[in-house]
């Protein structure tokens, strides 16, 4: 008996195995728009100019934030918040390296696809 139930539990449980594969991104989000914004913040920092980072940097938080709410997005907008903090802390290298990974967040999105999903 007890057999019997285990099997059917387990029958019943796999049309719900595939729910943990769809926590992403949606199909159509594309944050490359956020790149150039975002390397404008690396050269300021780069150039040691941390004015100018943090103004940028701010930008880009601020349109990041603007975006669908994804999984994509979350990260890089925890990353640019780190890049704010660490530029208004006058560490301009930090936070050009935390600029710099949510940059590759961003290209990694990229535009849609089509045929057979993303």
């Amino acid at each position: 008996m007890k057999s019997i139930i285990y099997s059917l539990v387990l029958l019943l449980s796999l049309p719900f195995s595939g729910i943990g594969h769809a926590a992403g991104g949606p199909m159509n989000e594309d944050l490359t728009p956020l790149v150039p914004l975002a390397q404008q913040a690396v050269d300021a920092g780069k150039r040691g100019d941390a004015e100018a980072f943090v103004k940028a940097a701010e930008e880009a938080l601020a349109q990041a934030r603007a975006r669908t709410s994804s999984a994509s997005q979350q990260r890089i907008v925890g990353k640019l918040k780190t890049a704010v903090a660490e530029g208004k802390a006058g560490k301009l290298t930090e936070g050009t390296q935390a600029v710099e990974e949510a940059m590759t967040d961003m290209k990694k999105s990229g535009p849609p696809r089509f045929g057979g999903g993303s």
